[in-house]
């Protein structure tokens, strides 16, 4: 079974896990807290957490990426937000990254900096929506100092080879000996023609890569100061910045290639291993910036992400806790502190979603169907004529009727509308699994590019 296949089975078991729960939850009740979708009212419930997690039904509706990308453009702009993290791949992420920042070397276009996005499922980042907010943060940042430029990251790790590749080439311009070193220590996964041998490897033997990956990253870290920083002139700030910006790219490649081992690695076993060590991945990625802006600014600072419901929501509000997997709703909220979290969930009742029939399948357009009723979405949809709105979880008399396990729609990359309700309502806790919700009635799909 190769990587993605498992990573594919992975999310169909959890979108498909049986939604039993009773529940007692009234459309009438929940009525009385809805409140129309104004940016204004959304701006003034999120006060100063260090993260805003933006989430998303599925990864091919227009709608969840324009929303995001405005309430993102907001908190940027009014409230000092300093990153956006997307579920995207780190390396591929770093060239849109220097495109939005206007940093040395970075693509000349729009259209340049996306041809680095590469992977299946390509409408996933290859859209209109998201060139749109991409071409904004390029021009925002454009007037402002390399220090204070809003920055464009990926949080997953299934771009293992380019990172690999990009450690390498910039230990490279450092010293050629530490290429070198880097290189054998790759040696280690790069022999192996795919994933799949490395795993029958590992399943027969018992020896594994992981400690040759941890060798290059501490390889980085260890990197004399005068070998980085020895040619740059008192006056040079920006070169500075710029080569501690090195470092930490460099650093960031070589802990997803930790990272993506532990997680093919966890392929062998039978439970949560693999789901868990991409989750941590995402955490971790993203304690990082946070720690990396902080150290630039000298105090705390803000960052956005975007990801699924599935790695926004709370993992131990839905069935996926029942079965010890973990996601970064929870894993922020365990390390900042649930004030210090606002996680923002979105649902749609219907409408036409982009995915596949099948991994690495061909992008196809396929209706979202009116749910049953006792889902979170019928009881959204009955709940207020609205076209869209929101509801905010801090109200307490609201957080006493939504805390119950509800079905509440989850659709991945990979779609059978005939299987939906069976395989697409896992069991939910709307109040603790998000700080708000976004209901959409009617929904479309991305506009993607070829």
């Amino acid at each position: 079974m190769t990587f993605l296949k498992f990573f594919l089975l992975t999310l169909l078991l959890l979108v498909g896990f049986s939604a039993k729960h009773p529940h007692s939850l009234q459309a009438q009740s929940v009525g009385d807290y809805i409140q129309p979708l104004d940016l204004d009212i959304l701006m003034n419930d999120i006060t100063d957490e260090e993260l805003v997690l933006l989430g998303e039904a599925s990864h091919g509706t227009s709608e969840f990426y324009t929303w995001r990308a405005e309430i993102s453009k907001r908190l940027i702009t009014e409230k000092g937000y300093r990153f956006v993290a997307v579920e995207g791949d780190w390396p591929q992420f770093t060239r849109l990254n220097a495109y939005v920042k206007h940093l040395p070397g970075a693509p000349e276009s729009i259209d340049e900096a996306f041809d680095e996005l590469d992977r299946w499922p390509l409408w996933m980042w290859r859209n209109v929506e998201f060139r749109d907010f991409v071409e904004w943060l390029h021009q925002h940042n454009a007037s402002l100092p390399l220090f204070d430029r809003v920055g464009l990251y990926g949080v997953d790790l299934y771009a293992k080879q380019k990172a690999m590749q990009d450690v390498q080439t910039w230990l490279g311009t450092i010293d050629s000996g530490l290429e070198r070193q880097a290189s054998n220590a790759y040696r280690c996964l790069t022999r192996y023609a795919d994933i799949r041998q490395y795993l029958q490897s590992v399943a027969q033997s018992g020896e594994d890569c992981r400690e040759d990956m941890i060798a290059v990253r501490d390889l980085i870290l260890n990197i004399d100061d005068d070998l980085l920083f020895g040619d740059i002139e008192d006056d040079g700030d920006d070169e500075v910045f710029i080569t501690i910006w090195d470092v930490f790219n460099a650093t960031q490649n070589a802990e997803l290639v930790i990272s993506a081992e532990e997680h093919f690695r966890g392929n062998l076993s039978q439970g949560p291993q693999s789901w868990n060590a991409r989750a941590r991945h995402f955490m971790q990625t993203t304690s990082r910036l946070l720690e990396f802006y902080m150290d630039i600014y000298g105090q705390p600072e803000k960052g956005i992400v975007w990801a699924h419901n599935t790695h926004i929501g709370d993992a131990r509000a839905t069935d996926m806790g029942r079965h010890n997997m973990v996601n970064i709703g929870q894993l922020s909220r365990e390390l900042l502190g649930h004030e210090n979290v606002f996680a923002i969930g979105f649902g749609t009742y219907e409408g036409s979603v982009l995915a596949a029939s099948g991994g690495e399948g061909q992008m196809e357009t396929m209706p979202v169907s009116p749910p049953a009723e006792g889902t979170w979405e019928h009881l959204l949809a009955n709940a207020a004529e609205l076209d869209e709105f929101y509801l905010n979880f801090s109200d307490e008399s609201l957080r006493s009727i939504t805390s119950t396990m509800i079905p509440h729609r989850a659709i991945g990359v990979v779609f059978d509308p005939q299987m939906a309700e069976r395989n697409n309502f896992p069991a939910s806790i709307p109040a603790e699994r998000y700080n708000a919700f976004i209901f959409i009635r009617t929904t479309d799909v991305l506009e993607s590019i070829p």
